[in-house]
């Protein structure tokens, strides 16, 4: 059974007053045994040192142990205590015994244990002290006693004041407790309430922050900013479905009406046949790199993509990526060169790093016309690798450089009549991120585009989504 915060909390405090109380509880009637004793006993050898001045006094008067013994006692006499002048042998001279009883059998106890001594006597406990003084008339005993009855008497009321008291004092600061720890849990239980009202249809809602410079302060506003994060991530996701859905619309409507078209009558001509073929299969080739990309962005975001590093050539990576997109270029007039640094040796996912680069190529092919120019180079330095495509097509406004990383993103005309579905520079940038690298972009020279990638050559893994 799980106990809530407040009763936990109150439970725990409960124990430890207790705990505490206890043990202060013993030290205050250990202590008060301790110094009742002592108080007791300083008592008693004062006692005793006064019959033994007493006695000093009146043998000087009289010289005669007897006499002297007499007159002590006479004026020696408190109440509740036993005084008496022993004889060396243990014969009483004088004595006021009060409640005690002496016999021989005491004495040897006594004097076998010099100083003070407790003896127990019909369910009383006695301390005594037994003292011997010298005089010209001889040698004697001052003894002194009295009954521990009242120590006791104090020390057991102690104790019954202190189980009274220690349940009254644990429950009062237990029910202290309860009220501070539900003052205190109030704010948690109004953000949760607060929380369970939140809902996909109310994501923009947040939590009350009435006290946000304490501990529950912090706690509601990172609740808010995961909130926030969660916000931002429902918003790109029905971004993402409906551009996808808009993007994945365009070729299965052209494929449905070159297919309605062509079997709309009886029969056709072979070659019309063949165009409509053409057209299902480049609108098929369009849907599966969507796809593809789509995949490729779903397993960032998920975080399933492992990267295989391996040491490799950059330079020989984006010679490759040149010469494969130079053969579709070519058709479209566009010429695509390199200048590669040679032997530029790092670490890095082979596959990913001629998708970066084929993707800034293919980007950079599209949006240049007929007779332009691509250009893709590479340069290092002992720590970085910087690979880099230049283009001469229309550019991109400055404002707007930033937004052609977002997904199917196309900022103008000139690139919405593209066949790209605007995912190729997102994937560039979480492949350059996923490296620990970073990717920009600027104007050139010739008022067209320049993409930058920089990566580390030693590779540092960055675990990045999209």
């Amino acid at each position: 059974m799980r106990y809530s915060i407040r009763a936990r909390l109150t439970l725990w405090y409960g124990a430890l007053m207790t705990l505490v109380l206890a043990v202060f509880s013993a030290g205050v009637i250990w202590l008060h045994a301790y110094w009742g004793a002592a108080q007791f006993d300083t008592e008693l050898a004062n006692l005793g040192a006064a019959v033994s001045r007493v006695m000093q006094e009146e043998l000087g008067e009289s010289g005669n142990l007897e006499r002297a013994a007499r007159e002590t006692r006479s004026s020696t006499d408190v109440p509740g205590r036993a005084t008496a002048v022993l004889r060396l042998d243990g014969r009483p001279l004088e004595a006021h015994w009060q409640s005690f009883h002496y016999d021989p059998a005491t004495f040897d106890a006594l004097r076998s244990r010099p100083g003070f001594v407790t003896l127990s006597q019909e369910h009383h406990a006695w301390r005594l002290f037994l003292q011997r003084d010298s005089s010209p008339a001889g040698d004697y005993f001052v003894f002194v006693g009295g009954t521990l009855d009242q120590i006791a008497r104090q020390r057991a009321l102690l104790a019954r004041v202190v189980l009274v008291a220690t349940p009254i004092l644990v429950l009062a600061s237990a029910a202290v407790c309860w009220g501070v720890a539900s003052a205190a849990l109030h704010p948690v239980r109004a953000m949760a309430v607060q929380a369970e009202a939140i809902t996909e249809r109310s994501a923009s809602r947040r939590l009350a922050t009435p006290t946000p410079t304490d501990e529950l302060g912090q706690l509601a506003r990172a609740f808010n900013g995961l909130l926030d994060r969660l916000d931002a991530a429902l918003k790109q996701q029905r971004q993402f479905m409906a551009d996808a859905s808009h993007e994945l619309r365009t070729p299965v409507s052209v494929i449905q009406t070159a297919t309605e078209v062509t079997l709309e009558p009886a029969s056709r001509a072979e070659w019309e046949y063949r165009d409509a073929l053409t057209i299902v299969g480049e609108q098929c080739g369009r849907l599966r790199r969507m796809v593809e990309d789509m995949l490729v962005l779903a397993r960032a975001d998920a975080g399933g993509v492992a990267l295989a590093w391996e040491p490799l050539y950059a330079d020989e990576v984006v010679a490759e990526c040149v010469r494969a997109v130079a053969l579709v270029a070519g058709a479209r007039e566009i010429q695509v060169s390199s200048d590669i640094q040679p032997d530029v040796l790092m670490h890095a996912d082979n596959g990913l790093l001629h998708q970066l680069t084929t993707n800034l190529l293919q980007n950079a092919v599209q949006y240049t016309p007929p007779g332009g120019r691509v250009v893709a180079a590479v340069k290092a330095d002992s720590t970085a690798v910087t690979i880099s495509v230049s283009d001469t097509g229309p550019g991109i406004p400055a404002a707007d450089r930033e937004r052609v990383f977002d997904r199917f993103v196309r900022l103008d005309a000139a690139r919405s009549a593209t066949t790209g579905a605007g995912l190729g520079l997102s994937i560039a940038r979480w492949i350059a991120e996923r490296h620990g690298g970073t990717i920009s972009v600027e104007s050139n020279a010739a008022g067209g585009c320049l993409f930058v990638v920089c990566l580390p050559r030693a590779g540092r893994p960055v675990d990045t989504a999209v």
